[in-house]
């Protein structure tokens, strides 16, 4: 597990965090806004933004003065699905389980202590708030993410499981030996479920993306707002598993 506690360059990462407060809840920003959700200093959060927007990353509304993301952070997004062999087919699976069950599904990636959403098709509009793509959730407080940890290797385990975790939920593990033993059953079993551990009142169900004797680095999943009864478990599975193979044959090595 690499240590993100400690970045090497602490100016240039804290320059990067700007971009994460880019969302659907705010499409634009303004200097002051983004120096205080940074605590930098505004004279600083304008240089940033100025270098930003010469590299295309951010662009500036010429009348309200207000940024936001730049055609280059597409293109960077587009060159990362690229070099992770994400392609329409990824989306057609995914729609088959969504259609065939109602519910909203996604494909995820590890990444550090994070799951990564890449992909999502949802049958509700709003949909769950790790569901959409670029959303990122701490590995212990989701089913996708749980799987993604449970087969990682046994070193990034025992130092995930070492560290503080933070409640998401009251539900959310936060004992590290109760999350030990959650990751034994789930490599166990082979699939991860959650009840409300990241969002109250959500429910999921996920299973490894595997790529042969390759580590595992991705996983699809399934959410439900309503508790899952042993039997649709089984039909889920089902269905998440054979799409699973589906998937490791997009994202596996190239012929």
């Amino acid at each position: 597990m690499k240590d993100t506690s400690a970045p090497k360059v602490k100016s240039l990462y804290k320059a990067l965090r700007l971009l994460d407060y880019f969302d659907d809840a705010h499409p634009d920003a303004g200097v002051t806004e983004l120096a205080a959700y940074s605590g930098m200093l505004k004279s600083s959060v304008h240089n940033i933004l100025q270098t930003f927007e010469l590299c295309g990353y951010v662009t500036q509304d010429s009348e309200t003065s207000r940024y936001m993301l730049g055609g280059a952070a597409v293109s960077l997004f587009s060159r990362f699905k690229e070099t992770r062999r994400i392609d329409y087919r990824i989306t057609e699976y995914l729609q088959s389980l969504r259609d065939k069950f109602r519910k909203d599904v996604y494909f995820a990636a590890k990444d550090h202590d994070d799951a990564v959403c890449l992909c999502a098709e949802l049958e509700t509009p709003s949909g769950a708030s790790y569901a959409k793509v670029g959303a990122r959730t701490p590995l212990h407080a989701t089913s996708l993410g749980k799987v993604l940890l449970g087969y990682s290797t046994a070193d990034e385990k025992r130092a995930f499981c070492a560290q503080e975790l933070p409640a998401c939920t009251a539900q959310t593990i936060t004992g590290g030996s109760v999350l030990a033993a959650e990751l034994e059953r789930i490599i166990y079993d082979g699939y991860a479920t959650d009840g409300g551990e990241y969002q109250d009142g959500l429910y999921g169900i996920a299973v490894p993306v595997t790529l042969g004797a390759e580590p595992v680095q991705y996983a699809i999943g399934l959410a439900s707002d309503t508790p899952m009864s042993g039997y649709m478990q089984k039909q889920y599975l089902s269905e998440l598993r054979y799409i699973a193979k589906k998937i490791a044959s997009v994202v596996g090595r190239r012929w």
